[in-house]
Order: C-alpha cells, then structure tokens, then sequence
C-alpha cells in the first residue's frame, strides 16, 4: 500500500477543486456563493494536508522509536 500516492493523488484532486473555485470567485467576486465555495474548497485542502502531514509525523515518530528500541 503506497499511501504517498493516494495522498497525492488526493492533494490533485483537491488542489484542482480549490483552483476551480477560486476562477469563479474571480469572475465574481461579491457573490457569495462562489466565496463560500472557496473557503469551503480551501478549508477542506487544508484539511486533507493536515491529515498528510500528521500521517508523515506518525511514521517518524515510530520509526524513531524503533531505532531507539536497537540502541
């Protein structure tokens, strides 16, 4: 299971979700719908690389207490 690739493939898909959003919000930006579904678009990418990045710190953490365990 190569969980770098779904994350990546994730952060795309959201990356592209967030650029999506963000071209509407410019074509209009006092309409608040198309602000809404930016901020909901960007919290959510957050969100998501957030989780990757505590994810990424577990690992570390228990690969650090494995090598600790040998010493």
């Amino acid at each position: 299971m190569d969980i770098s690739k779904q994350f990546d493939q994730g952060v795309d898909d959201l990356n592209q979700q967030v650029e999506k959003a963000l071209e509407d919000l410019a074509t209009n930006p006092s309409d608040p719908k198309f602000l809404a579904e930016y901020q909901s678009a960007l919290a959510e990418y957050t969100l998501y690389r957030n989780a990757q990045s505590n994810v990424v710190k577990a690992y570390k953490d228990l690969d650090s207490a494995i090598i600790q365990n040998f010493r």
